[in-house]
């Protein structure tokens, strides 16, 4: 049994280069979860191209602080069972093939760096 899940911190997926490449990548690996940092937009504008482009959909969002969401959680159809997040990170518990797998991630950001 193949178990595959991506962690990409894109910084915004406003710019189409990096929404292709995305794509691309999802497209190769074929992961069952993935989790996307710093989206920088809202997943309604994302929708269209992620869910009709790999079958995924958004199971969470981190909590919104200062009206930013700092993580997507997304995954093939049926196979999320229950999640927990706060504005760090997302943790998901799935069932595949009658197994139980526990994926987490994680967004460290810090509080003495800017860019």
């Amino acid at each position: 049994m193949k178990v595959s899940s991506f962690f990409w911190n894109v910084r915004g997926l406003g710019n189409h280069k990096i929404v292709e490449m995305l794509i691309s990548l999802l497209k190769l690996h074929k992961p069952i979860l993935v989790f996307l940092a710093e989206p920088m937009m809202s997943y309604n504008n994302a929708f269209d191209v992620l869910y009709k482009s790999v079958n995924m959909h958004l199971v969470a969002t981190s909590l919104i602080v200062n009206k930013v969401v700092k993580i997507w959680c997304l995954s093939v159809p049926n196979l999320v069972q229950n999640f927990l997040v706060n504005d760090q990170f997302i943790s998901v518990t799935c069932l595949l093939h009658d197994k139980s797998f526990g994926f987490a991630g994680v967004y460290g950001a810090n509080t003495y760096l800017t860019r």
